[in-house]
This record gives C-alpha cells, structure tokens and sequence, in this order.
C-alpha cells in the first residue's frame, strides 16, 4: 500500500519543458533531470533586474521519465513531490535546492502569451 504524502508537498506546475538529460539508474532503468520554465509569480511591481520566467528543477523515472524525454520543448503539466536536495561540503550537512520529483506528466497546447514568451528566451 503506498503510503499518503503530506498535502503541502504535493505540487501541480505547468511550463516549458527543456534542457533535458538522460541517466540510468542502478536497477538499469530509465530517469531524467530536466527543466520546467514557469512564469515568476507576481508578488508586487515588477522590477527591471527580475527575470519573468525561473527554471524549476524535474525529476523523474520509470514510465514518467518516459513520457518527459518524449515531452522536450512542449507545454506540460507536471504534478508531483517537492523535495530539498541534501549533500555535504566539507563534511557538514547541507540543504540544497528544492526539486520537483515528477509523477505525471501531460503534454498541453501552450496558451498564447506562454508562447510568446518562450520565442523571445
């Protein structure tokens, strides 16, 4: 039975799918890291050093990892985990970026402005 993750990091993103790259897994089965262009939220006004669109950091294996390599350069919609990398520097604990551990993944057709924004990166 698999067990029921917190609601709060549980995630839905939709966004421009690139830079994606292949690994293999120990047990030899597929997993990719990618990653997902979503817009920036709008907290306030808008500043001239502020980016419009972030990178999110995907994850994913087995079927998804599947479905995310043959998704490249589309509009997807991504629900999945958020979990925070951990790794050590100098041998003291770190906690790194967080990360979207993908478990579905749909391909979209992109709304309007998202195109337009993409042809301009």
């Amino acid at each position: 039975m698999e067990r029921q993750l917190p609601e709060y990091n549980q995630v839905r993103v939709s966004g421009w799918l690139s830079n994606l790259r292949q690994r293999w897994t120990p047990d030899g089965s597929l997993a990719v890291v990618a990653e997902l262009s979503v817009a920036r939220p709008q907290l306030g006004p808008a500043r001239a050093s502020v980016e419009e669109r972030q990178p999110l950091p995907i994850r994913a294996s087995g079927m998804v990892a599947e479905q995310l390599s043959r998704a490249e350069q589309q509009y997807v919609v991504i629900t999945g985990m958020l979990r925070r990398r951990f790794y050590r520097r100098n041998e003291e604990p770190q906690w790194g970026q967080v990360e979207i551990w993908a478990r579905t993944c749909e391909t979209k057709p992109a709304q309007p402005n998202e195109h337009e924004e993409m042809k301009h990166e």
